[in-house]
């Protein structure tokens, strides 16, 4: 009789196992009808597929191009927004500190005069010279400085960074010659005490 039941187990896991992987009773990933969840604004993706109707997959996140969505240039934005620290974000303020900033042209390699009155522009050549006029608000001292960003690739082509100004009182200026070889579409980024307070988006040609 022990015998008996043995066989008979045997017989009865050999069929389980049988059922198991030829009947009905398993369900097979590859023809399953359960459909993956697309991933949501700032839900991590690696590819475009991944992500909600009208979200692309920019650094590994969804996003849609609004205020605080990921970015990589200011193309991957909604408009009149900037992609800031790879952020969708509004365009920042000076007028806590400054009356009046104002990006102009001139002739390079010639102080501000007569002969070389700045022109208000966002258009230059590679032969001009950018300047920046300010205008401080009373009792506003501090650090200043600039930098050229290529807003297609979101390289920072030129900086002052490590040769900051000391903010004067009143309307004064500085500016810079165009590095050469710079042409396209850029953001002139301007700082104060290491806050980014204006962007102006400019062409070089």
């Amino acid at each position: 009789m022990r015998r008996k039941f043995i066989a008979f187990g045997i017989i009865g896991i050999a069929a389980f196992v049988l059922t198991g992987c030829n009947g009905n009773n398993v369900t097979n990933p590859a023809t399953s009808n359960v459909q993956t969840q697309k991933a949501k604004e700032n839900e991590v993706c690696n590819t475009s597929k991944l992500c909600e109707e009208g979200l692309k997959c920019l650094k590994g996140k969804c996003s849609s191009g609004k205020v605080d969505s990921t970015c990589e240039t200011y193309k991957d934005c909604q408009s009149g927004l900037y992609c800031l620290k790879s952020i969708c974000s509004n365009p920042p303020s000076y007028t806590k500190y400054f009356t009046k900033i104002q990006i102009g042209k001139m002739k390079q390699g010639m102080p501000p005069g007569p002969n070389n009155i700045p022109v208000p522009t966002t258009e230059f050549k590679s032969t001009d010279a950018i300047e920046i006029d300010v205008i401080a608000k009373s009792g506003v001292s501090g650090t200043f400085y600039y930098e050229l960003v290529n807003s297609t690739t979101g390289m920072t082509e030129f900086t002052t960074a490590d040769n900051k100004q000391k903010v004067q009182p009143g309307n004064w200026g500085t500016g810079f010659g165009i590095p050469g070889g710079l042409s396209g579409n850029f953001d002139l980024n301007i700082y104060f005490n290491d806050e980014l307070v204006s962007i102006t988006a400019i062409t070089i040609s």
